[in-house]
């Protein structure tokens, strides 16, 4: 790749994560955009899993400035179970279809769009009930089958991510914005330990993308903050739908 496309590419990289930081779907623009410029599939995810781990860095680090989190118990415990699934999710790159995948996911995402339609309360506050073990217990499975998807591709998957954390845990968009960043960092690491084993990724591009990455993921949890939830859930909607129809259309 020239220095010309690996320009473009950081510059559409640093204005994607503007927003993608607190609602996720990165890999779902950026992996083609990699593709687009003569990267394999395979070197495509590997490179974008490596500037993944800066991003979600640098935008737990500035979400944690200002959101308090409570259950840290809890979210280490799910932490391991995220790692757990990305090790089996890095052995699916090259058995999964990904045709069929991209159809399940936008499916699950027009559902998840329309429910935060429906109630409009979802992510603006956070409930303050007790979790009940049937909730716990839905909620770490699902986190757990997440993380083994998340750890081959990871294109949507903070996006589903959010909507369980939400509707299971009762976060609010910015808790679940700080909390999917420390989940997909560890995603993302054991990822990129799977994909450095295998050569799959090209440094050259993936260093100058990790840092634009980087700066946009600051700039976007900043703007996040500042406007609040609200803003956020509108951003996620727009998102999710966006997501979907590129999955399922394009």
């Amino acid at each position: 790749m020239s220095l010309i496309s690996i320009f473009v590419v950081c510059l559409l990289y640093f204005v994607t994560s503007v927003f993608s930081v607190s609602v996720g779907g990165t890999s779902l623009i950026t992996v083609p955009v990699l593709m687009s410029f003569g990267m394999t599939p395979k070197n495509a995810v590997a490179t974008n899993m490596f500037a993944l781990i800066f991003l979600s860095i640098s935008g737990a680090i500035r979400f944690k400035k200002e959101i308090r989190i409570t259950h840290s118990k809890m979210i280490f415990f799910f932490c391991m179970l995220t790692i757990c699934g990305s090790i089996i999710g890095a052995n699916l790159v090259l058995a999964i279809d990904e045709n069929l995948l991209d159809k399940m996911i936008a499916i699950m995402i027009c559902v998840i769009a329309l429910s935060f339609f429906l109630k409009r309360e979802l992510g603006i506050q956070r409930r303050k009930e007790k979790i009940s073990k049937m909730r716990f217990v839905t909620g770490a499975l699902l986190i757990f089958i997440l993380g083994i998807y998340g750890g081959f591709f990871s294109g949507g998957y903070v996006t589903l991510l959010s909507y369980v954390l939400i509707l299971t845990f009762g976060l609010n968009f910015l808790q679940v914005a700080f909390v999917t960043k420390i989940f997909n960092i560890f995603s993302s690491l054991v990822a990129c330990a799977f994909f450095y084993y295998h050569s799959l990724i090209e440094f050259h591009v993936g260093v100058p993308l990790a840092v634009s990455a980087s700066l946009g993921a600051v700039l976007g949890a900043t703007l996040a903050i500042r406007k609040g939830n609200l803003w956020v859930r509108k951003v996620f909607l727009i998102a999710a739908m966006v997501l979907a129809v590129k999955l399922l259309f394009l």
